[in-house]
């Protein structure tokens, strides 16, 4: 396929016609890369394994896993940033691939520029808004890739990353309004605001890759002061992997804010194990966040 062609096709099928041909091309050009990347990140894990560094070793082999069964420019998006090694090949894989699809890229936004243009002139306008939305939706992902290169989220006003939100693809789990733990979102109310389960009860968030992470806080309900809670804290620094706790306040009555500092590390989930409340059989925590 020497180009990206949207001529000798039937209208109707166009954009789906064009949105094909560049998948197609951009797995084409991708596949040996994307092969010699595999079999250095197979390379790299047996090697940690033989040094005993299974933890990282499993962190390659997730990675491994995830790229095998995505495609296009999937593969681009959510590259780890730990461990070191596996962030040094990643990056390097990320600069080759962009340099070979650019050009596959602009072909197709001007592709996409032009169906709209003759979509509009044959006044098939329920065709052209599908393509203007394509091509919109194309720009935006590229702004947003391209953005956040050497970067994978945005910083807080602190100049920190709250890994522990929703717009940053984190996901929680809780008895009850586990969203609440994840929105960024600081209000409640004595009925709202806050997730909450009958203790014990696990209050977990996981992170879509890991992220190093040196600083994990959370909000215990605040709204009746004389209440103290007890719990303990982990994380797991892979899926699937064991928890590891990291804070035991089990016997340290505590209240408000909680504020954990550590050495950074490749963190994949974070659990809260709610033990106690001196007001009532629940538990209740308004917000999480990890840094």
């Amino acid at each position: 396929m020497s180009g990206i062609e949207i001529r000798g096709h039937a209208q109707e099928s166009d954009l789906e016609r064009l949105k094909a041909g560049f998948n197609k091309k951009i797995d084409e050009v991708l596949s040996p890369l994307m092969k010699r990347h595999l079999q250095s990140l197979l390379n790299l894990e047996k090697t940690l394994a033989q040094s005993q560094k299974l933890e990282d070793a499993l962190l390659i082999r997730e990675e491994r896993t995830r790229l095998s069964s995505v495609k296009g420019t999937e593969v681009l998006v959510g590259l780890p940033d730990s461990p070191t090694q596996l962030n040094a090949l990643s990056s390097r894989f990320k600069r080759e691939s962009l340099a070979v699809i650019r050009n596959w890229e602009a072909k197709y936004e001007k592709a996409l520029t032009s169906l709209v243009t003759r979509l509009t002139k044959s006044s098939k306008l329920d065709q052209a808004l599908l393509a203007k939305n394509e091509l919109k939706s194309f720009r935006e992902r590229i702004a947003l890739r391209d953005g956040n290169e050497g970067s994978d989220t945005k910083s807080d006003k602190a100049g920190k990353v709250d890994y522990a939100l929703a717009s940053e693809g984190a996901t929680a789990k809780a008895f009850q309004s586990a969203e609440s733990l994840i929105d960024g979102d600081l209000r409640h109310s004595g009925s709202e605001g806050f997730a909450w389960g009958s203790y014990p009860s696990e209050f977990i968030v996981t992170f879509p890759k890991n992220h190093k992470i040196g600083e994990i806080n959370f909000l215990l309900y605040d709204k009746d002061r004389s209440r103290k809670y007890a719990y303990q804290l982990f994380v797991s620094r892979r899926e699937g992997g064991d928890w590891e706790m990291i804070s035991d306040h089990s016997k340290k009555p505590s209240s408000g804010w909680q504020k954990h500092n550590f050495a950074p590390a490749s963190i994949r989930k974070i659990k809260v194990l709610g033990l106690f409340n001196t007001a009532n059989k629940n538990f209740q925590i308004v917000e999480i966040e990890a840094r």
